[in-house]
């Protein structure tokens, strides 16, 4: 995994600094994962004997997406990055990050997630004041979108946005996912709108998951794609 003050430096740094103050905002708002808390990496996956949730972020494809880490953040965050290698992304500039945390409740209610869906936007004028006060009005951010809908078979609340750096556009994608016992955090960012929706989809589709409630049998609402259980964690 490469640190980002090398990465940054080859991959547009003023897209990637923007990337990271966006994911890094969107995590305070949202709240910080519990320190020692690591789905994915439960040493056996839960059974009917002994339910639980096991969930495994991974690079759906390394060749396309390299794992950076940003320089001096702690591992305990529990915060994973990933931007889009030279020529490999239409729009020459894409970047995914991702958080989990646990979830305040297994099942969250329908109405209650449409309630904290309208807070995003709240919360994106909050960015914006940020960001706007910070660059001395060269950096905005505008709400798009945002709504709940099922995701691999669990609740989430989706938000889009759009950051305006110095005339130059670039759209983010924000997920909430309630998968069982977690909450997983995805943000997608692209100089092109329909590419941040590609690039989210393709992470949340490479997403191992295995949810064992009491009294239920294991399932996997989706199997992850293969090259997601391909060969060790990128760490070119």
């Amino acid at each position: 995994m490469r640190s980002c003050a090398v990465v940054c430096a080859r991959n547009g740094g003023v897209f990637v600094r923007g990337f990271l103050v966006i994911a890094a905002v969107g995590f305070v708002l949202s709240g910080c994962a519990t320190p020692g808390q690591t789905p994915g990496m439960a040493s056996a996956d839960p059974t009917p004997e002994k339910p639980g949730t096991r969930i495994a972020i991974r690079n759906p494809n390394n060749s396309k997406w390299m794992a950076v880490q940003q320089s001096g953040q702690p591992k305990s965050t529990n915060a994973l990055m990933w931007l889009c290698r030279p020529l490999a992304c239409a729009s020459g500039q894409a970047a995914i990050a991702a958080q989990s945390s646990p979830s305040p409740t297994r099942h969250p209610d329908r109405k209650a997630l449409e309630k904290a869906a309208g807070l995003l936007a709240v919360q994106t004028r909050a960015q914006d004041m940020m960001m706007e006060a910070a660059s001395e009005g060269d950096e905005r951010i505008t709400a798009l979108s945002s709504r709940v809908i099922d995701v691999r078979g669990y609740p989430a609340i989706i938000a889009e946005s759009k950051r305006m750096n110095r005339g130059k556009a670039s759209f983010i994608m924000r997920g909430e996912l309630f998968i069982g016992l977690f909450r997983v955090r995805l943000i997608s960012n692209s100089a092109d709108r329909a590419e941040a929706k590609r690039n989210f989809d393709e992470f949340v589709a490479a997403m191992e998951i295995v949810d064992v409630e009491p009294g239920q049998p294991a399932t996997s609402p989706e199997p992850p794609v293969p090259s997601a259980l391909e060969g060790p964690p990128d760490r070119t």
